[in-house]
């Protein structure tokens, strides 16, 4: 019976890829995946402000924030992210060819390898915690109670390197299926855990409520997406078809994947290696203003590339580079023009953003600068990381994970040099000032490499939105600073009157930016239209 229905289903997959319906349908996932992603980012903001409050920019919050670093950044380097990108291409291609059932033994090896290696490697961790943990923050040596801080919560968090590996399974399994909704709003689970954890917890255990919660709201966001897979086709369990040459496949590409995944994730540790000299609350600075910046790149970029990625790794399966380099083109145009009127937003109004966000409880108005200060300066990177992921997840579907790779290390090695010279101009928003200037010559790196694979990425349609949408949205920050300035003036700095000023800024610069690009006939204003076209009517 699953087998009968798996086969439905994938057949059912392919047929619509052929017809404008799987257009309409990819660009409402896309939407869909925006919403969820925005919903989940609501939730986030809320988890920051709860922990901003609750915990403010200090030595507590610092020790959290290098302690959660290693795991999540191992996570990504061969866990979650890493098995996503090399497990989509290879069980897309498969339900494409409608082998479902092979598609399915597939997963269920890596899931079964994913135990065994990441089980090990989670219970090293935690026994050399202690050597382990000096090495990503040596700023903080000297501080023996702050050490021992950040030695107790790293081993509570090791194990979602387990949890998230399998969650990057499952999340996989559905993306290939084409349902994006669960895995995209999963981790408002995740955020939920965390939020009640902090306002419940922290009065009796401190900062240890805020690990705890990370624990178990990974917990969370893994059962929550379990049920899902029934009527699949096939079931997630332990098989050991080592030799399948599919799985050899998903092996050789995961090495790859995880060193570039891994290798750009590592940027972060050195800037938390850097951040760590510039005082006791430098980290939870840095890593207050890095929530912010990634906010339009979450939404956008990533909810865009998601989406794509099944249909990119199913067109180079069956050899179209056409609509792959359309589907890489109009893709790359639609992030930019979502990107930069946002980016151009968040320059003019960084200072008033982090107040309205951060400025409560514990956190007070000195730390309100300083995080404005390097939000100001991660955001000029912010269109060319959001282009650098669609890019990058082109290369994966074309199974070319070396050059992204090979970029990512040289790229670390510019982050840190980049950091050295720019920390001494700009303290901490010289760390940020880094992450945007290599965010991008990444993109440009990428753009012109993959233009040598595919032939042709339609360079010049990419440079008439990019500089015309820069033209706009300099109209509009403008428009959202004045509003801003008038509204700020009248109403004051209350809670209810932020909000009130904010949003009038918002909406100043969304009614220009909307009409100039309108009257300009920008294409990119209809997002559903150039999904649809990209993606179906030319497949």
């Amino acid at each position: 019976m699953d087998r009968r229905r798996g086969r439905s289903l994938t057949n059912r997959h392919i047929s619509l890829k052929n017809s404008p319906a799987a257009g309409r349908r990819l660009a409402s996932a896309a939407m869909i995946v925006m919403a969820a992603t925005a919903l989940s980012r609501v939730f986030g903001y809320v988890r920051e402000i709860a922990a901003a409050a609750y915990f403010g920019v200090g030595a507590e919050k610092s020790a959290f924030d290098v302690a959660f670093l290693v795991p999540s950044t191992f996570q990504i380097l061969v866990a979650q992210a890493a098995l996503s990108a090399a497990l989509i291409p290879v069980f897309a291609g498969l339900l494409e060819k409608d082998r479902s059932d092979e598609a399915w033994l597939v997963a269920r090896t890596v899931f079964t390898l994913a135990i065994a290696v990441l089980g090990v490697v989670v219970a090293a961790f935690i026994a050399f915690a202690p050597q382990i943990m000096p090495l990503f923050a040596p700023g903080y040596r000297g501080d023996a109670a702050m050490m021992a801080d950040i030695v107790s919560m790293s081993r509570l968090l090791f194990p979602i390197i387990l949890l998230l590996s399998i969650t990057g399974i499952v999340a996989s399994i559905l993306n290939s299926y084409e349902h994006f909704t669960l895995p995209a709003i999963a981790p408002v689970f995740w955020n939920l855990v965390i939020i009640l954890a902090i306002v419940f917890g922290s009065g009796r255990f401190g900062i240890q409520a805020l690990a705890w919660g990370v624990l178990l709201g990974t917990v969370v966001q893994l059962a929550v997406q379990l049920p899902w897979l029934r009527g699949r086709g096939g079931r997630l369990g332990f098989s050991f078809a080592w030799r399948n040459p599919y799985v050899r496949q998903v092996g050789l590409l995961i090495l790859p994947v995880s060193l570039s995944l891994g290798l750009i994730n590592l940027n972060g540790v050195i800037d938390v290696q850097f951040a760590s000299y510039l005082g006791k609350g430098g980290v939870a600075a840095m890593n207050f203003a890095f929530r912010l910046y990634q906010l339009p790149e979450a939404l956008f970029a990533i909810a865009v590339g998601t989406v794509l990625f099944p249909t990119l790794s199913k067109l180079a399966a069956r050899d179209d580079l056409s609509v792959f380099r359309d589907t890489i083109n109009k893709g790359i145009r639609v992030i930019f023009f979502l990107l930069i009127p946002i980016t151009a937003f968040i320059l003019v109004l960084s200072e008033p953003l982090v107040r309205l966000v951060y400025q409560h409880g514990e956190f007070v108005a000195a730390d309100t600068r300083l995080v404005a200060s390097t939000l100001f300066f991660f955001t000029f990177g912010s269109a060319f990381s959001g282009g650098s992921t669609l890019l990058t997840r082109g290369f994966f579907s074309l199974e070319r994970p070396w050059i992204p790779t090979l970029l990512a290390l040289v790229n670390l090695g510019l982050n840190a040099l980049f950091n050295w010279i720019f920390i001494g101009w700009y303290g901490l928003g010289g760390i940020a000032l880094s992450t945007s200037v290599v965010s991008i010559l990444t993109f440009l790196a990428l753009f012109f490499m993959l233009r040598r694979k595919v032939d042709r990425l339609g360079g010049s349609a990419i440079i008439r939105t990019v500089t015309t949408t820069l033209l706009f949205a300099t109209a509009a920050a403008a428009a959202a600073y004045a509003s801003w300035y008038g509204m700020d003036a009248l109403l004051g700095r209350g809670l209810a009157a932020q909000v009130a000023s904010l949003a009038v800024a918002l909406a100043a610069a969304t009614v220009v930016f909307l009409a100039l690009a309108r009257a300009a006939g920008m294409r990119e204003l209809d997002l559903f239209r150039n999904l649809r076209s990209t993606a179906a009517d030319k497949a």
